[in-house]
């Protein structure tokens, strides 16, 4: 399967079990990843918006699964095993961020990720990155604590990062 449309992509996360409130949260995290899209590519930048989309539709289908400390790990071995690879190289890193040397359409998604909260809503992403940080931050395993802190400063630089594209589109158009 090279390719899926956006209500294959439903349906996977149906038939893989993800609660109403995760499909939602889904949901909302397309919805914001495709207007950030959008938005990019009216001021000339090359987005793949319909991979992000889908991307973003199946971001958390790990969490069906046992999947450790890394859901977006497991994310990306279910989407891998259907032979979505491109949409895996963009789930991957969604959770343990641990670069910045990653594709634009990953970063979009990290960011609609974290301004989308668990209803779909929208939200500051700064309640979510404090929410992270005092998960992070109490972790009783050291290395687990070490790379989550990592992943998180990683995430505040793509959140600016991208906020700092918004900006500049909003200013173009």
């Amino acid at each position: 399967m090279d390719a899926i449309t956006r209500d294959e992509a439903r349906k996977l996360i149906r038939q893989a079990g993800l609660s109403d409130s995760l499909i939602r949260h889904s949901e909302g995290v397309a919805r914001r990843a495709e207007s950030v899209c959008q938005l990019l590519e009216a001021t000339g930048h090359t987005v793949y918006t319909e991979k992000v989309v889908l991307a973003s539709l199946l971001h958390d289908i790990g969490l069906s699964r046992p999947h450790g400390l890394d859901h977006g790990a497991a994310s990306a071995e279910v989407l891998e095993e259907l032979g979505l690879t491109e949409l895996a190289r963009i789930t991957r890193v969604h959770v343990f961020t641990q670069t910045t040397e990653i594709s634009l359409e990953a970063k979009i998604l990290i960011y609609a990720n974290l301004t989308t909260g668990p209803e779909g809503e929208s939200i500051d992403p700064e309640k979510k990155l404090k929410f992270l940080h005092h998960l992070a931050y109490n972790w009783k395993d050291t290395n687990e604590r070490r790379l989550a802190l990592r992943a998180l400063g990683v995430k505040r630089r793509i959140v600016s990062e991208i906020e700092e594209l918004i900006r500049r589109a909003i200013t173009v158009s």
